[in-house]
This record gives C-alpha cells, structure tokens and sequence, in this order.
C-alpha cells in the first residue's frame, strides 16, 4: 500500500479553522481561505498596514483607497474580528461623577453675596450647634451655588482666596475659630 501524499479533494481533513470552527485546510494562523480573506478586509478597515498581507504590497499614499474599496465592496462592519470600542472613561459612570452632576444640575447659577451670606447663616441654624465645622458650610455652599468663586464674593475690590477670608470678614455675623488640631470651626453671632 501506497501513503504518498495525495491532492485529492476527498480526502478527510483534521484540522478545523480557528474563525469559522469548520473542518477545512488551514494557513499558519489556523485560518481557513474565507476566514483569512475576512481577516485581511478587517486588518484593512481597521488600518493595521502592518499586519495585512494585502496592505503589504501597497504604496503608501494608496493605503487609504484600498481601505475605501475594501468598505464599498464588503461594507463597514467586521466579519471576523471584534469591532475595535474606544475606552470608555471608567469614571465618567462612577457614583462621584453622577452625583457631581446632579449638584450641577440644581445648583443655583444666579447668585449675589447676599444669597451666599443668608445660605451659610441658615445651614448653620439648621445645625442646632453652637459651633459648626467650616468644612461643612463650604461644602453646602459649594453644593448650592455653581462654581462658587469666592473671589467674585464681598465688597468691589475686595477679592477673597477662600470662603472661610470671605465669611470671616463678616464679624457681625459670623464667628470663625480654629482649635489645637487645625480644624476651623464657625458659628452665628
């Protein structure tokens, strides 16, 4: 009996292609002819030049029109390979963000120094203490106001680095300490 190699088409292959998981002759990628050919048309819409037998032979300044042809006859979706997805921000969705932006969405854009004095003097009401730590009211104050600046606060010509200058220059209202451990507290007068 004769085991020389055969062509003939009959013959039972055993191996099975990587893309399309059918029994057919494989390349050295484990691809079969369809398959590699939906490879090359991804590799080319996805421009990876390097990586495509076909771009290979390409002149450079012809890469792009070879990627057009290959979207015109075939289309623009993937056949074989999973579309490319741009990296989403991971905390564009994290509760952080999401309840930054409803703050922004109630905070009141229209405000005077009057509206930011009056709402410092009811939270710190509403506390039922007699002294309030300042980290606290700014944070309300921040929270109620969008993108308070308190430099834009006081007198004209007065510009104030932070809040707890702004507030602190109001004694008739306000009283500001700070204790042994520097934590700045406040209180009404």
């Amino acid at each position: 009996m004769d085991y020389s190699e055969d062509d003939n088409i009959d013959e039972l292959i055993d191996t099975f292609c990587v893309g399309c998981d059918l029994p057919f002759a494989v390349n050295d990628l484990g691809l079969c002819d369809n398959c590699f050919a939906k490879l090359e048309r991804d590799l080319i819409r996805s421009r990876d030049w390097d990586y495509s037998v076909t771009a290979f032979g390409v002149a450079p300044d012809q890469l792009e029109a070879l990627r057009e042809r290959v979207i015109r006859d075939y289309g623009a979706a993937y056949e074989l390979i999973e579309s490319p997805k741009k990296p989403k921000n991971k905390r564009s969705h994290s509760r952080n963000t999401q309840r930054k932006r409803e703050i922004a969405a109630q905070a009141i854009r229209d405000y005077s120094t009057d509206d930011v004095l009056q709402t410092a003097d009811d939270f710190i009401r509403a506390q039922n203490e007699e002294w309030v730590n300042f980290s606290r009211v700014s944070q309300c104050l921040y929270e109620t106001f969008y993108h308070l600046k308190p430099k834009r606060l006081g007198q004209p010509g007065k510009k104030y680095k932070s809040l707890l200058k702004f507030l602190a220059d109001y004694p008739t209202r306000f009283e500001v300490k700070c204790d042994e451990a520097g934590v700045y507290w406040i209180r009404q007068r």
